[in-house]
C-alpha cells in the first residue's frame, strides 16, 4: 500500500508554504508538494495565454506515482479549489481532506439570496465596476497590488521588499488566471460533497466571503470538520505555521482514529 499526501499552494505562494507542515506527516504517507503551473522560471504563463483548473489538474496528475493506493489533499486558497476539483473530479483514491480557506467564489456569486449583506458588498466590490477579472488591468502591478491587499491588509504591496515584489510581478498573468480560475469554474457548492474526512481550516481574522465559503463547503459535507484559528486570517499558514501545523496534526490524528 502507497500513500501520498499531496499539497497544493496558492497564489503567488510555492511549494515553500508546506516545508513547516510536513515534519510529522503519519507514517507511510509520503508527501508531495509540486510547484503550480505557470511559477517555475521556464513555466511563465505569457500574458494573454488561457489557463484553467482543467490544466492545473492535468499537471498535478501527472506528479502522483504510480501505484498509488490513497491519496490525502491538502490546499490553501486556490489550492484548495484545485484540491477538491482532483477529489470530485478525477476517480483518485481519496482518504481525506485538509484545506484552508478553499476559494469557490464562482459557487458563491451563483447563490446571492444566501449572500449576508457584508459578503454580498465585498463580492459586488470584487465583481462589480472595477472588477478583478478585467482583461486588460489583469496581471499589472496596479492588479497584483489589490491582489495581495485584499488578502492580507492595504498597504502590504508597497511594504514589501524590492526583491519579493520583483519576484511576484513575473506570475502576475498566472495570479490573474487563477483569479479568473476561482471567480467563473466552481460547480455549485453541493457538486464537492464527499465521503471522506474533512478538515476546513479558517482564521478567525479572515474576510467574510472567505468565512461563507467554508461554511458552505462544511453544510453539504457531513464529514467535515471547521477548525477556526485564533488570531489569523487568510495567509496564516504563512504568519503562524505553528498554529497551523497543529491543526494539520489533529487531522491527522482523526484520520487514523
Amino acid at each position: 500500500m502507497s500513500e501520498v499526501a499531496l499539497f497544493i499552494h496558492s497564489t503567488a505562494t510555492g511549494p515553500f508554504m508546506w516545508r513547516p507542515l510536513l515534519a510529522d506527516l503519519p507514517e507511510g504517507i509520503t508527501p508531495l508538494t509540486p510547484v503550480n503551473r505557470g511559477y517555475a522560471p521556464h513555466d511563465l504563463l505569457p500574458r494573454g495565454s488561457a489557463f484553467s483548473v482543467r490544466d492545473e489538474v492535468a499537471h498535478l496528475m501527472a506528479q502522483i506515482p504510480p501505484g498509488t493506493t490513497g491519496i490525502h489533499l491538502g490546499g490553501h486558497s486556490y489550492g484548495g479549489f484545485v484540491a477538491l476539483t482532483l477529489a470530485r473530479d478525477m476517480g483518485l483514491p481519496v482518504r481525506s481532506l485538509w484545506l484552508y480557506e478553499p476559494v469557490l467564489f464562482g459557487a458563491l456569486r451563483a447563490e446571492p439570496q444566501r449572500l449576508s449583506p457584508e459578503v454580498a458588498a465585498q463580492v459586488a466590490d470584487l465583481y462589480g465596476a472595477n472588477s478583478m477579472l478585467d482583461e486588460e488591468e489583469g496581471g499589472s502591478e496596479a492588479w497584483i497590488e489589490r491582489f495581495i491587499d485584499y488578502w492580507n491588509h492595504p498597504g502590504m504591496w508597497a511594504s514589501m521588499p524590492e526583491k519579493a515584489r520583483a519576484m511576484t510581478r513575473p506570475v502576475g498573468w498566472k495570479m490573474f488566471r487563477e483569479v479568473c480560475s476561482v471567480s467563473t469554474e466552481p460547480q455549485p457548492f453541493a457538486h464537492y460533497q464527499l465521503d471522506v474526512p474533512m478538515t476546513l481550516v479558517q482564521g478567525a481574522r479572515t474576510t467574510p466571503p472567505a468565512q461563507a465559503m467554508v461554511s458552505r463547503l462544511a453544510e453539504v459535507n457531513p464529514r467535515a470538520v471547521v477548525d477556526t484559528l485564533s488570531g489569523l486570517g487568510h495567509m496564516g499558514l504563512l504568519g503562524d505555521p505553528a498554529s497551523v501545523r497543529a491543526s494539520l496534526q489533529r487531522h491527522w490524528e482523526r484520520v487514523s482514529a
